[in-house]
């Protein structure tokens, strides 16, 4: 007598195996979806104190710039120099050296998207290494379940936010 699976074994184990992908896969997106998220928030955070250094050791008045392409899902910030010309963080190779920029872009194209105010041409704020002050504002980076808010304040602190309700910092649909 010959020994192996019947048809109708084989059937209820791929029953099985998708009964239980259809389970684990929504919440494993989700885990990839919030150490994205993580871990984007802490780079961001740990550039947006290495510009403060930056800043307080030039002794000069620097630009923040966002900005962001919505149908890729892709954003970008630019830290300049103070100067008529603005530096886009989508073709950095066009920005002056003059102009010591720095830029960040988001390590997560299509998980997180960050939502301001003011994207390029426009200044986010300005960082002052006077007393480290900058112009106070906020910004929410945020994917499909959750937001943090960073808020800049004039007396050169940082905070963030994480699952915060409703702000200023949330504007209108169109952004």
């Amino acid at each position: 007598m010959k020994r192996g699976f019947t048809l109708l074994e084989i059937l209820m184990v791929l029953l099985l195996i998708s009964s239980m992908l259809l389970v684990v896969l929504p919440n494993w997106t989700r885990v990839i979806d919030f150490i994205s998220f993580e871990r984007e928030q802490r780079q961001l955070w740990i550039f947006l104190r290495q510009l403060q250094t930056r800043v307080a050791t030039s002794g000069q008045v620097w630009f923040l710039i966002a900005n962001r392409d919505v149908n890729r899902q892709h954003w970008c910030l630019t830290a300049q120099l103070k100067s008529e010309y603005i530096c886009d963080c989508f073709a950095p190779q066009h920005c002056p050296q003059r102009l010591s920029a720095q830029f960040y872009s988001s390590h997560f194209t299509g998980y997180t998207m960050l939502k301001t105010k003011h994207y390029y041409p426009n200044t986010m704020t300005r960082l002052s290494a006077v007393r480290d002050t900058l112009e106070t504002t906020c910004f929410v980076l945020q994917t499909d379940y959750q937001k943090a808010i960073f808020s800049l304040f004039n007396v050169g602190s940082i905070k963030l936010k994480k699952e915060a309700s409703l702000s200023a910092c949330e504007y209108n649909k169109e952004n």
